[in-house]
């Protein structure tokens, strides 16, 4: 297994838990993320993308698995990934695949793009 890997198996295993403390660790400090939960531009720095996690954990709760790796470079991991979303009652409002590459620097995530799905 990669490196790259490990570390965004690790990095799910903390957002499926909304551990966004813990999730520091994982996110570069000059990340750029899609803001997936809100309309607007994209999300700058690791203080933005923590911030847009917390928003989504007290929104809902998601949970990521990890279904294959497509591709690899030295810097990104293109993945299917299946995302289940349920309220914050217990109910499922989401359960979809989605074609993701997630970006690395320095060992940490940097940045997310959505190919498809989600």
């Amino acid at each position: 297994m990669s490196a790259l890997r490990t570390v965004l198996e690790e990095a799910f295993a903390v957002f499926n838990a909304r551990d966004v403390a813990s999730l520091r660790r994982f996110i570069h400090p000059d990340a750029t993320w899609p803001n997936t939960l809100e309309t607007g531009e994209d999300l700058i720095g690791q203080d933005a993308v923590l911030g847009h996690f917390a928003r989504l954990f007290a929104t809902i709760r998601p949970n990521i698995q990890l279904i294959a790796v497509l591709a690899e470079t030295e810097d990104a991991l293109t993945v299917e990934a299946q995302y289940a979303v349920e309220t914050e009652q217990g109910q499922i409002w989401s359960d979809t695949r989605a074609r993701l590459t997630y970006h690395f620097r320095d060992g940490l995530l940097s940045g997310m793009t959505i190919l498809s799905g989600f």
